[in-house]
């Protein structure tokens, strides 16, 4: 059993890097971090590795239901921009406190198939409630939350399991969209 869920591991994180998940792509975050030294890219590396191999479970819906996670948005869009997904958060895990091995909120994208329907993860957010901004792996959250009415004040996506053209960090996903409802 080990030796299967290592060479599943070692998949994942070729995987990871194929897809363009490398330090320097982790910066894209609408810019720079404004830390771009190489101690920070090797900490974006490290947090993109703990964060693939942490969640690699979740790319079960079920598992992440059973685990806690609640759904607690629908399919969101910006027209124009991209889209996020549909989110499951840990309402435990909404804190001042920030782990890259434990993500508060998993991002799914619905994916029909006929006339099924299933979600595959695509990122995780991360929520702080702390005063300031968290840093993680040299990237700084974003504080658009600061004036909403959500208990958090601070977000980071981490595109981990889609690609994401923006960047890994990078807020929206301009290369997915919600799915449209049947009108017949």
């Amino acid at each position: 059993m080990n030796k299967a869920r290592t060479k599943i591991t070692a998949m994942v994180f070729t995987a990871v890097f194929a897809a363009g998940l490398t330090p320097s792509a982790a910066f894209a975050h609408g810019g720079s971090s404004g830390n771009s030294g190489s101690s920070d890219h090797a900490s974006s590396q490290e947090v993109v590795y703990e964060i693939v191999r942490s969640t690699a479970r979740y790319n079960w819906l079920d598992r992440a239901i059973k685990d806690g996670y609640e759904r607690v948005t629908d399919c969101i869009e910006l027209p124009g921009v991209g889209a996020m997904g549909v989110h499951y958060a840990k309402s435990k895990l909404i804190d001042k406190k920030t782990d890259a091995s434990k993500p508060e909120a998993l991002v799914y994208m619905p994916v029909k198939y006929g006339n099924h329907e299933y979600y595959r993860l695509v990122a995780v957010e991360f929520l702080s409630t702390a005063k300031k901004a968290p840093v993680l792996g040299g990237v700084t959250f974003d504080s658009e939350a600061a004036d909403s009415k959500a208990p958090y004040k601070h977000t980071l996506h981490a595109w981990v399991w889609k690609h994401n053209p923006a960047g890994v960090f990078a807020q929206w996903n301009p290369s997915i969209s919600c799915p449209k409802e049947d009108t017949h």
